[in-house]
């Protein structure tokens, strides 16, 4: 017996399914993620780390494979510490900097107020200027004269 070959339902015919009709409904499809400007935007986080990473690297003047070696990882676990779309672990983070001779440092603002700069040293005081010794001067003064009147 031949089966032809046709896209239709054959009862009783192995191979053959019925056809799968998907409902016309209008709430049938599964809604849609929503798409905000902030999904698409990187963490502010991720993206202060990865660029503070990237900044020691570029300071170091070292290649991407030369840095990867001095961390002792890969080339790939690099890129994506430099990379602002992902996090790396505080250790890993601590790891990159004392490679590079530097501490990781984390502080706490509040978030109304802007960043606050690191605090810098005030400028060093001008020393005074050596006393002046008077001489001759005023009445009882030591070792002066007394003054004459006209």
């Amino acid at each position: 017996m031949r089966i032809p070959l046709s896209s239709g339902y054959h009862p009783g015919v192995l191979g053959s399914r019925p056809p799968t009709v998907a409902p016309k409904t209008p709430d049938a499809a599964p809604p849609l993620p929503a798409q905000t400007p902030e999904a698409d935007r990187p963490d502010a986080l991720a993206a202060d780390v990865a660029r503070a990473v990237r900044e020691l690297r570029a300071q170091a003047g070292l290649s991407e494979r030369a840095a990867a070696r001095l961390l002792g990882t890969s080339q790939t676990q690099l890129r994506r510490m430099e990379d602002p779309r992902y996090l790396p672990a505080l250790r890993s983070v601590a790891r990159v900097a004392a490679a590079y001779g530097h501490r990781v440092r984390i502080s706490f603002e509040p978030k109304d107020k802007p960043a606050a700069k690191p605090p810098q040293r005030a400028p060093a005081r001008p020393k005074p200027a050596p006393a002046r010794v008077k001489r001759g001067g005023g009445k009882g003064a030591k070792g002066g004269r007394a003054r004459r009147r006209p």
